[in-house]
């Protein structure tokens, strides 16, 4: 996505930027497209930079962590960034330590892209562990059926087999009671 600056005659500023699925690629796992994206910034010019705050707003199709299948997410989040030359932030890059994103001009245009900031954004907006819905069943670990779709008939008890030695222990201590 590309913000051009070259639209403005006065800062500070403020625009909303649009996109859809052809936008850019998300390229993570477990969100498998784009939908939607809007962008909110607010812009302030200072001298060769331009401080850009704002929020962003996604519609995502996102893989449930524990069934596998595709639903619909919103997401939102707040961004933070500086849109200047990259020789500029080379130049000061020793002077300060910065924490600060970054997209960069160009060639001679003030027209910076930036889709990896809006792509970082979207990505930390959601969890680690994306659902379906909370009460999500997941797949059979046996035969891999999707469990809130239908039941399958695999047998439940699965012992974790470092248990079974105090599975023996149980029965035996069990087992002495009963013949005491």
């Amino acid at each position: 996505m590309i913000l051009d600056l070259q639209q403005f005659e006065s800062f500070p500023a403020e625009i909303v930027l649009k996109g859809d699925s052809g936008s850019f690629d998300l390229d993570y796992q477990g969100l498998k497209s784009l939908k939607s994206i809007e962008v909110e910034l607010r812009i302030q010019e200072s001298g060769e930079e331009y401080f850009c705050q704002g929020n962003v707003k996604a519609s995502v199709d996102v893989e449930c962590s524990r069934c596998l299948s595709s639903f619909d997410k919103e997401c939102q989040n707040k961004i933070d960034f500086i849109v200047c030359t990259e020789s500029l932030h080379e130049a000061k890059d020793g002077d300060v330590l910065d924490s600060e994103d970054y997209a960069y001009f160009v060639g001679g245009d003030l027209k910076a892209d930036i889709s990896d900031i809006l792509r970082q954004s979207i990505i930390l907006s959601l969890s680690l562990s994306l659902l379906c819905s909370e009460d999500c069943n997941g797949l059979c670990s046996q035969c891999g059926i999707n469990l809130n779709e239908q039941k399958c008939s695999c047998e439940t008890e699965n012992i974790d087999p470092r248990w079974e030695s105090l599975k023996k222990l149980s029965k035996q201590t069990t087992e002495n009671k009963e013949n005491s």
